[in-house]
């Protein structure tokens, strides 16, 4: 049975740089010598590895559906992709992705300014109506030692009449 033409996937290939090329040659030899250095006892046995990727005649190269392959030969996707170019040392991203550090670490010196001040405020106020209270303790206090007295002086008024 024929699939529908939405379900089959057609190869995408991507065009591979001399530098690249050149690259991936030299992390080979590279490899080999780190195993011939490590080894070298099975340097007979040792082959030339075959390359990570299939090469097409018009120098493409065929990659999987819109996956991108690291280093460990693991597939990263496209948000992986993006974060690991966002923070790719270039001098434009690297000033943008700087002054937005600084600007995050003013905006918290500000927040814990404001927060400060508002604090300030409120102790300020705690300590007016704690002053308050205390007036207010003291007049009640003088009062009753007052109304202490006039009952006293009442209780004798009517006990000698």
């Amino acid at each position: 049975m024929s699939r529908p033409p939405s379900s089959q996937t057609t190869p995408q290939f991507y065009r591979v740089s001399e530098r690249d090329l050149t690259e991936i040659e030299l992390h080979s030899v590279d490899s080999i010598n780190d195993l011939h250095r490590t080894h070298p006892d099975h340097n007979h046995k040792v082959r030339p590895p075959r390359p990570a990727y299939t090469p097409s005649l018009n120098g493409n190269l065929h990659c999987f559906d819109a996956l991108a392959v690291n280093q460990t030969s693991r597939p990263i996707s496209s948000w992986q992709r993006r974060l690991q170019d966002m923070f790719t040392p270039t001098s434009s991203r690297a000033y943008a992705l700087g002054c937005a550090i600084v600007t995050l670490l003013l905006l918290t010196v500000l927040l814990i300014f404001y927060f400060l001040v508002q604090q300030g405020g409120a102790i300020r106020m705690l300590t007016e109506a704690v002053k308050e209270k205390k007036t207010a303790s003291t007049e009640l206090t003088l009062l009753i030692q007052e109304l202490h007295k006039l009952r006293h002086n009442l209780t004798a008024l009517t006990g000698t009449s």
